[in-house]
């Protein structure tokens, strides 16, 4: 089993405990258990001078994948939380860390990674020997601590490790300077270290869409100017926001106003999907793949559109007044999948429908406008169709 050491003692220019800085809507804490559990921790300890209320974010977060959590103020406690037979991970106060890169290095084996001692030193990183800087992260066997016993109870606990790592025979593992210019790997000791690597962070996480797909597109780029400030409650606003939007255009179309329907259901896909680009936003930052029901929810929207088009419905004539809009709906699910990918994603935008319909409605040209478009995609089908089999022949 191995067990986590980390840390929250170092304090921030503005008096803030580096730890708990926060970093894409999560405290830094928080990434490194995250980081720590990647190299099969299950048992993880926080060395710190604060109140334990301060951490049940984080216990909170641990106990949640079954962990267990402790925290200590010095040495000796680790002593008797450890066994020779376990493995120990430490972290650095302050230390960010791409979990892929950790993951490929330590996952596997133990060791103390480290940097060229220049340019390790520069980054704030402590010197280890004459050509390395530790790079704030390795894992030993735990009975190094067992010489923590014989050490003053003020003492550095994690330099003290660190030594009696190398001592023991930890085996150094070099890591290329790339990393630090790339804020793959900080040791953060100022607020502005924290904005960078959060900027680098959420650009690197934000998912990348085409404007073959205007409304995805323009959504996942506003989640990431609504980011981090706007995860935690953006989401579940959003998706509310949206399910309001469709009882209003439900309730316009119940009215007789058709335009205000389509109005409402256009914006009701785009607060779902900017619910969507931020929800995944999140959970991509928490390790985790987001769940979404988009399947269903699709088909509530086409449905929706199908019902704004038709109302009223004229019980003896049900079919005639369905007709049309199936017809569209139909088609523009058909096309998406015989059309090439960029073309296909035009017709997947609900958005751009939902306006559609509703320029033609304010001109008084619905129905023409959506036989018209029916057609086309019909046609422009039958040809991407004849183009795929001549280009397969």
């Amino acid at each position: 089993m191995r067990t986590a050491l980390i840390s929250c003692l170092e304090t921030l220019p503005d008096g803030k405990k580096c730890g708990f800085a926060r970093l894409g809507g999560r405290t830094l804490l928080s990434w490194q258990v995250d980081l720590a559990r990647d190299l099969g921790c299950e048992r993880f300890v926080c060395l710190t001078e604060a109140k334990h209320e301060a951490f049940d974010e984080l216990r909170t977060q641990i106990e949640g994948f079954g962990g267990e959590f402790h925290t200590i103020s010095g040495p000796m406690p680790l002593v008797s939380l450890l066994s020779a037979d376990q493995e120990l991970v430490v972290i650095a106060d302050g230390l960010i860390a791409d979990r892929e890169l950790v993951s490929n290095f330590l996952q596997q084996q133990r060791g103390v990674l480290c940097l060229p001692d220049e340019a390790g030193i520069a980054a704030g990183f402590e010197r280890i020997d004459a050509q390395h800087a530790w790079a704030g992260i390795f894992v030993a066997r735990a009975h190094i601590a067992e010489r923590l016993a014989e050490m003053p109870p003020d003492s550095d606990t994690v330099s003290l490790l660190l030594r009696l790592a190398l001592q023991s025979g930890g085996k150094l593992i070099p890591m290329d300077t790339d990393v630090l210019q790339t804020g793959e790997w900080l040791l953060m000791r100022s607020g502005s270290d924290l904005e960078v690597r959060e900027r680098n962070l959420l650009d690197a996480t934000i998912e990348r869409v085409s404007w073959w797909e205007p409304t995805r597109a323009f959504s996942r780029r506003l989640a990431r100017s609504l980011a981090p400030d706007g995860l935690d409650n953006g989401p579940l606003i959003a998706g509310v926001a949206g399910g309001l939007s469709l009882a209003g255009a439900l309730t316009a179309s119940y009215f007789a106003n058709q335009a205000a329907g389509f109005a409402l259901l256009g914006l009701t896909v785009f607060l779902w999907s900017c619910r969507d680009g931020l929800a995944q936003l999140k959970t991509r930052l928490r390790g985790s793949e987001p769940n979404s029901a988009t399947g269903l929810r699709d088909i509530l929207i086409d449905i929706a559109i199908i019902a704004v088009f038709a109302w009223p419905f004229d019980a003896s004539n049900l079919l005639q007044s369905l007709f049309l809009p199936l017809a569209l709906i139909g088609k523009l699910r058909l096309g998406a999948k015989i059309w090439p990918g960029p073309y296909a994603r035009v017709l997947n935008d609900r958005v751009l429908l939902s306006l559609s319909l509703l320029g033609a409605t304010i001109f008084g040209q619905l129905h023409a406008m959506a036989g018209g478009l029916t057609l086309l995609i019909i046609a422009l089908s039958l040809y991407f169709k004849r183009d795929s089999q001549l280009t397969r022949a």
